[in-house]
């Protein structure tokens, strides 16, 4: 049903902890973790993991958060369910029924063929889009999860511009790098702010030199639309 992909670093206990909140044994979900080569903790993931058959861990050379679509592109290269969820080392799904209200929810789309993107964050009333859930036909038709390291809102932007963006209420997973009762600020979350800026900088500076991201991602928007327009121009989620 759901492959569930996680870069993690140095976050075993806190990602133990968001897995299984999403009870992957109970739902027949998959766990597709990237960790570091070089990450202190990776004895700590092995120990708790390796013998979970719900969790594939692949351990890789580090490419840090300013590559993070790397990652996220890779594990969903990986995964054998037909709907890809992003998760957060840092975040757990707090609504004990979240797999129900989902199932449901996703009762009538065939998401091996139809290019769809499930919005679990914004509730209806924010236009973000952290932990997205996209089909499979969505990776298959662009051959990748995002193209930069903020994937989340590479996502929301093409679904958006391909009118394939759904609203799902109920299920908002609690995410600890946004404070609340639990704040998580420590190593990784301070590695990952300083990558944030980089990839600013990086972008606004793309900007300057003509090498627009819009480009890229009016290319991803083109790809879906295509898709859609050749095989069923009457499906539900196309624009009239």
């Amino acid at each position: 049903m759901i492959s569930v992909i996680v870069p993690s670093r140095s976050r075993p206990n806190e990602l133990l902890t968001g897995l299984n909140s999403l009870g992957l044994a109970e739902h027949g979900l998959e766990a597709l973790v990237w960790l570091d080569a070089d990450d202190s903790q990776l004895k700590q993931y092995q120990k708790l993991f390796e013998s979970n058959s719900y969790v594939k861990l692949f351990v890789k050379e580090r490419v840090g958060y300013i590559n993070f679509h790397l990652m996220a592109n890779f594990l969903c290269q990986q995964a054998k369910y037909d709907w890809i969820l992003e998760f957060n080392d840092d975040a757990y799904m707090d609504n004990p029924n979240w797999f129900t209200i989902f199932t449901d929810f996703v009762k009538d789309f065939k998401p091996a063929r139809e290019p769809v993107v499930i919005n679990i964050w914004g509730q209806g009333e924010i236009v973000d889009n952290l932990f997205p859930i996209v089909s499979r036909c969505y990776f298959t038709i662009l051959g990748h999860f995002g193209l930069t390291p903020n994937c989340d809102d590479w996502i929301r932007l093409v679904s958006i511009g391909a009118n394939i963006s759904y609203n799902l209420k109920g299920i908002k997973p609690k995410h600890r790098k946004y404070g609340g009762d639990n704040p998580l600020i420590d190593e990784t979350f301070r590695e990952v702010e300083r990558d944030r800026a980089e990839n600013r900088k990086r972008w606004n500076e793309g900007r300057r030199g003509h090498v627009l991201p819009q480009q890229l991602l009016d290319s991803d928007i083109r790809k879906i639309l295509r898709y859609v327009n050749e095989r069923q121009p009457s499906w539900r989620f196309v624009k009239i």
